[in-house]
């Protein structure tokens, strides 16, 4: 699939908590009815208006099972995980905003994609690939990058030239290379989510481990506005719970942050999830895991037992 680096053309329980997010997602769309129509124009928030209440309404929330998990657990360490065959190590589960800076000299995990000029994480290589040739397929479309990873310098430089429009320096999650600005062939920000392919990949993003990191009626949470082609990688099954689940990735952080293993049964398997510091369990048995630091002194800790 071919990327285009180009400058941008405009510019996430038990089963109660899921209903109450779904609660406050409606009612955050209602309350924000007059603004979004006076910031996107009557057309636009119509589209935006309606695929979110389809969003909604469609989602078998109740059927999300994310309950702590009550099979047999074992001490590990992360020395032990490092030498385990079944471990992988990345990047993908750091929480990256104003509050939690990146630590000077930080060096993300960056590759080129495709041979394009276009850097990503190498993380997020293979799920931006089959969400590209899926948007290629169901819309005869090509799925473009205006931006991905970004240097430090960069970010200084994307921070004088935007204003407030740009994150600081270590506040963006371009600089992990974590997050990808995407757009179809003249529809570039928030003329994204009027297309069908903007819509498709604003509510099927997690099947990849893509969310929408600022969906909107979160502003009061994440700090930004909605903006339907900024996806963040954050991997499977966290992206499938926080966007059934209508949760900010900062929510979801919060919803760990008691350090005990929950049980998630997602469309591609079965899953414990748990984030700690300073000591570490294990289940018992498990086919695989993704251990990634969390950018606040833990890590999160993804294991697949089915």
């Amino acid at each position: 699939m071919n990327t285009t680096a180009q400058t941008p053309q405009t510019k996430h329980s038990p089963r109660h908590k899921l209903r109450l997010g779904r609660v406050v997602l409606i009612t955050a769309l209602i309350a924000g009815v007059g603004l979004a129509a006076s910031l996107f124009g009557k057309g636009t928030y119509r589209l935006i208006k309606e695929h979110y209440y389809a969003l909604v309404s469609k989602t078998p929330h109740e059927d999300i099972a994310f309950e702590e998990y009550a099979g047999k657990t074992e001490p590990t360490t992360l020395e032990e995980l490092s030498q385990d065959p079944r471990a992988v190590f990345d990047q993908s589960g750091m929480m990256i905003n104003t509050p939690h800076l990146l630590p000077e000299g930080f060096a993300a995990d960056a590759v080129e994609y495709n041979d394009s000029g276009v850097y990503m994480n190498g993380c997020i290589t293979e799920g931006y690939r089959a969400l590209a040739e899926a948007v290629r397929e169901k819309f005869s479309e090509k799925l473009y990058v205006s931006s991905a990873y970004r240097t430090a310098e960069e970010q200084l430089e994307a921070e004088a030239e935007e204003g407030d429009a740009a994150q600081e320096v270590g506040a963006s999650e371009h600089q992990a290379g974590l997050a990808l600005d995407v757009y179809v062939l003249y529809h570039g920000g928030m003329g994204f989510v009027e297309t069908k392919a903007g819509q498709w990949v604003n509510s099927e993003c997690w099947r990849y481990g893509f969310i929408i990191r600022y969906p909107m009626g979160k502003k009061d949470i994440t700090g930004i506005d909605y903006e339907p082609w900024h996806i963040r990688y954050v991997g499977e099954p966290h992206a499938e719970y926080i966007m059934k689940s209508g949760l900010a990735l900062e929510e979801y952080f919060e919803l760990l942050s008691d350090g005990k293993p929950r049980h998630m049964k997602a469309e591609s398997g079965e899953y414990v999830i748990v984030r700690q510091s300073g000591s570490f369990t294990a289940p018992a048995e498990y086919r695989s895991a993704t251990i990634s630091p969390d950018n606040t002194g833990g890590y999160i800790l993804t294991y697949k037992i089915k």
